[in-house]
């Protein structure tokens, strides 16, 4: 990845699935654009500031269309790029519904940030299914009332947010953050998914969960947050 806000191929294997990454905004979040490498139907997380025209280029390159729209949390810096990417796209937008209050734009930071409205509740235990790419919906809080990872099981793939980051977890300090809820988070991803899974975060480089899952059992040993590594 370059330091340009643009979206780059991270894997271009035929018939696997494929991923392209970039880091937008002041706070460099992660919008990932997924798809199965046979379906023209992608998947998109976390548009965030100024996302929208790199992932409409990366769409129309690949010769894609937008199935969905997803926000793992509803932070300004995951949902900033909402509304023009679904304007651009015509597809529809999905968040937990504990985050959907987020949606309206409000911030404390001054910016101007464009209503969107999700028609699609991720919920836990349901699936998105995105071509040939069937992803799991973990409820995951800690960062945010409304926290979701993504799943794919056969493919072992875990778009995590800002819940598990490569050496870390989302902050608790944040508005909707809860130390507990998220100790709870930790245990379970640690508890169910298996450690060889690929972790793509909301910020920063990719992680196994195996690399993260010595400092995530103490936590869940401690039943509180300690500091990782």
């Amino acid at each position: 990845m370059t330091r340009e806000p643009t979206v780059e191929r991270a894997d271009a294997e035929d018939h696997h699935p494929r991923l392209e990454v970039g880091a937008f905004g002041p706070w460099q979040t992660n919008a990932y654009l997924v798809w199965d490498g046979v379906s023209p139907d992608a998947l998109v997380l976390d548009p965030g500031m100024g996302a929208a025209p790199s992932l409409l280029d990366r769409v129309a390159a690949n010769g894609l269309k937008v199935h969905l729209i997803a926000n793992s949390h509803g932070h300004i810096d995951h949902i900033f790029d909402n509304a023009p990417l679904m304007r651009g796209s015509g597809a529809p937008l999905a968040i937990h519904p504990d985050d959907a209050y987020r949606l309206g734009g409000d911030n404390n930071y001054g910016f101007t940030v464009e209503r969107a409205v999700a028609s699609v509740d991720l919920r836990d235990g349901e699936q998105l299914r995105v071509g040939d790419l069937v992803w799991d919906v973990l409820h995951l809080p800690g960062h945010s009332e409304g926290s979701v990872c993504l799943y794919e099981e056969r493919h072992a793939l875990l778009l995590s947010g800002d819940v598990l980051f490569a050496g870390s977890y989302g902050r608790t300090d944040l508005p909707g953050g809860d130390d507990a809820a998220m100790v709870a988070s930790l245990a379970r991803l640690a508890r169910e998914l298996p450690p060889g899974i690929r972790v793509l975060p909301g910020h920063g480089p990719e992680t196994t969960l195996a690399t993260e899952l010595p400092w995530m059992e103490r936590i869940a040993k401690a039943g509180r947050l300690l500091i990782p590594g």
